[in-house]
């Protein structure tokens, strides 16, 4: 029986995809396979750091989040990534909203200080061709760089909690005023990070 030609046209295109598909995976080499492994494993645990515990629980919500995660691996370029960040922030949403859990601050800077590695890692493995040769010092300035800015998220994000509890008394003219110095102060160590790179 001979298929449509219609039909015949798709297999082939899958065939030849699927081709592509498997030059591209033996000539992957190890620096931009790092990377994206790298991206993938902090998007697994953005994921199940933000969804609900009875749904992280479920050994099909490991399965949908290990497929995402392996999605933003090896589609770093496509809108996955952007899709796969906001099905995070619907699932933080979803915890805190339709769950009732306790937005505690550790889980929401975790959830965060993970989500930075995703985005960064992201957008190196974008640019990156598969069969480049990566050198180590651009890796290790990749890890300083994501580290730095994310141990300064972090000091900032806990100071302002801990800011926020000492200012409780305070004006409402004397707070924002040094809610906004900080910000500033935030503002410009990020800027001197980045003309440093």
């Amino acid at each position: 029986m001979k298929l449509p030609y219609a039909v015949d046209e798709v297999l082939g295109g899958l065939r030849l995809r699927l081709r592509h598909t498997g030059r591209a995976v033996r000539r992957t080499a190890a620096g931009p396979a790092l990377v994206r492994g790298v991206t993938a494993g902090f998007a697994v645990v953005a994921m199940l750091l933000a969804l609900p515990r009875p749904v992280a629980a479920s050994p099909w919500a490991w399965g949908v989040v290990v497929v995402l995660a392996a999605a933003v691996g090896l589609a770093p370029r496509s809108p996955v990534v952007t899709v796969v960040v906001l099905l995070i922030a619907v699932a933080w949403l979803a915890a805190t909203l339709a769950y009732g859990e306790e937005p505690t601050l550790w889980r929401l800077i975790a959830v965060a200080a993970t989500l930075y590695p995703v985005h960064t890692g992201a957008a190196l493995a974008a640019v990156l061709p598969y069969d480049a040769v990566v050198a180590a010092g651009v890796l290790r300035r990749w890890a300083v760089q994501t580290a730095a800015v994310l141990g300064a998220g972090v000091a900032f994000a806990v100071g302002g909690v801990l800011l926020a509890a000492r200012v409780g008394g305070w004006s409402a003219l004397v707070a924002p005023i040094v809610g906004l110095l900080a910000v500033a102060a935030l503002a410009v160590m990020l800027a001197w990070l980045v003309r440093r790179t």
